[in-house]
């Protein structure tokens, strides 16, 4: 199979608006993005793409300016959108139009389903599925430049090109195998995630995860929660890398030393220069003003040492997701990462009493429940 690479820029609002008309009558239009994020936090679009029945517009988001009817369909209940590894193109679609193209088929994540690997390229996918070897090309470009070459475009098509036939093939399999409703569970997640990464309640917890926290103790774990917070808020507020504004191993140090004035704070080495200089006073007043975390919110950060029965039994429920793996060619991954299962050792402690597996909160109600309670329960509830 090969499809006419048939394009057209788009850079006037009157086109988009007749184009979305068009748009809100199909069933499904492929997406994708190009984008810079080299020196922002947020993504810089350079074009975004829509593939429709092997005519594909690129969208100059550079010239465009009237984007209400691009949004509808967007939001559109009656169209999906058929992204490939979409995550960071909902940020993308996020920060400037602040919705989640909905409903969404990620052809990444449908493949991760039906056995095809957990992260498969938009290019080896396209191999797979049509047996068409597709150029890497112009996956470095500077796409804020204007005028695009004609190299640019033409890969910029391409990426949406295959996409509707990718999409209807991967569809009849999930339908096939009866995981399209695990599926379209999943991709809402993945919407979901997006929002949430944006909504400073869901920051508080960024600490847990960060490296080799563990290792410090409740004051330090205090002091480093507040300093998390304000790493996202100024970010943002800056847009600027996160690195940029204090790295990891800053905020480690910068917990582990607890500095009281900028004295202290000097005789720290190797740090962001904007902690000695424009941040200094807000960071020490951050460290001066922090309290200890609880210890039951310090039992919750990731990469605490296991005994030696809990890697055993760690090692047991690995193996027991790998069978449902092999027995459903769903891809590990996408069934149970280590850290869920180490938060169900946690939770489920060797001797306990009850008689049904207690779950994380993040899977109060997940499709993955359904494929590995069963599983599970046997190594963790009935020790087999």
């Amino acid at each position: 199979m090969s499809v006419d690479l048939e394009l057209e820029l788009v850079s006037d609002n009157s086109r988009l608006n007749e184009l979305c008309m068009h748009w809100m009558t199909r069933e499904i239009i492929a997406l994708d993005t190009e984008f810079m994020r080299v020196s922002t936090f947020y993504p810089k679009a350079g074009l975004i793409q829509v593939g429709d029945r092997g005519k594909n517009y690129l969208l100059d988001p550079l010239a465009l300016t009237d984007w209400r009817s691009f949004l509808a369909v967007l939001q559109c209940p009656t169209v999906t959108k058929v992204l490939h590894s979409c995550s960071e193109d909902l940020v993308l679609f996020y920060s400037i139009f602040k919705c989640i193209p909905s409903p969404l088929f990620d052809t990444q994540r449908a493949a991760a389903f039906l056995g095809y690997g957990f992260s498969i390229s938009y290019l080896n996918l396209v191999l797979k599925l049509l047996n068409i070897v597709l150029e890497k090309g112009e996956t470095r470009s500077d796409w804020l430049q204007r005028p695009l070459s004609a190299q640019q475009l033409k890969y910029a098509a391409l990426d949406v090109a295959y996409l509707p036939e990718v999409h209807r093939l991967l569809k009849a399999q999930l339908e096939q195998k009866s995981f399209l409703e695990f599926f379209e569970a999943d991709c809402a997640r993945l919407s979901d995630s997006t929002i949430h990464a944006e909504n400073e309640a869901g920051w508080q917890d960024i600490y847990l995860s960060m490296g080799a926290s563990w290792r410090l103790n409740r004051q330090q774990l205090g002091a480093l929660k507040p300093l998390c917070v304000w790493r996202e808020q100024v970010a943002r507020a800056r847009d600027k890398p996160r690195s940029w504004i204090a790295r990891d191993a800053d905020l480690m140090q910068l917990v582990e030393k607890m500095p009281v004035d900028r004295q202290a704070l000097t005789q720290l080495k190797d740090m962001s220069r904007n902690l000695y200089q424009q941040d200094a006073e807000q960071v020490l007043e951050i460290i001066a003003g922090s309290s200890p975390v609880s210890q039951q919110d310090a039992d919750l950060v990731e990469g605490l040492p296991l005994t030696q029965a809990q890697r055993a039994l760690l090692k047991r429920c690995q193996q027991q997701v790998e069978q449902v793996s092999a027995q459903t060619g769903i891809a590990v991954e996408l069934l149970a990462r280590k850290k869920l299962l180490v938060q169900l050792l946690h939770l489920n402690p060797p001797g306990g009493t009850q008689t049904a597996l207690k779950w994380p909160a993040s899977m109060a109600s997940t499709w993955q429940r359904v494929l590995l309670v069963d599983a599970l329960t046997e190594v963790l509830i009935h020790g087999k």
